[in-house]
């Protein structure tokens, strides 16, 4: 029953996110001076942004309140502290930050130099190797086949499919 209701409340908090959306783009292009085609591509910019600016509000707000479990972000299935993990989260944070930053300073986007972009493959592939182990390991293949000698003489034996009266 929680759960019904924890799915009606997300509904009602969305459906209150896009009304709020769909309000501030009309007032935008109804209220802002300017060529027509401005009003309509500033209208869907602000409108993405509080929208993405909603949502990422829900989502911290519902981290707050306990409904969303981040305690294993960073852990193992064994329990320890993942490396990978924290290396991919730091390193997109950072990346993703600076890259605000730069926007909100400068008001264009700059363009991605080609060494950020491999370092965020590295790190991404990093974690998908720690992945790759972690699944073998937990299937029991590490990587090299071992074989198991007979232990003694066979137990079956070979029948000739004649019968004796």
């Amino acid at each position: 029953m929680a759960n019904e209701a924890d799915r009606k409340s997300f509904l009602t908090i969305f459906l209150v996110m896009v009304v709020a959306t769909v309000l501030i783009a009309m007032g935008v292009a109804i209220w802002v001076p300017g060529d027509p085609a401005l009003k309509l591509k500033l209208a869907i910019t602000y409108g993405l942004l509080i929208l993405i600016f909603l949502f990422g509000f829900v989502i911290l707000a519902a981290i707050a309140s306990g409904r969303i479990d981040i305690t294993e972000l960073l852990e193992e299935e064994t329990g320890g502290a993942s490396t990978s993990r924290f290396q991919l989260l730091v390193f997109t944070f950072v990346i993703g930050l600076s890259f605000v930053l730069i926007v909100a300073s400068s008001s264009s986007f700059p363009e991605v130099p080609a060494n950020v972009l491999a370092l965020l493959g590295i790190s991404a592939s990093t974690y998908g190797v720690s992945k790759g182990i972690q699944a073998g390991a937990k299937n029991g293949t590490s990587g090299s086949t071992t074989t198991t000698p007979s232990t003694g003489p066979s137990t079956t034996q070979a029948t000739s499919g004649t019968t004796k009266a």
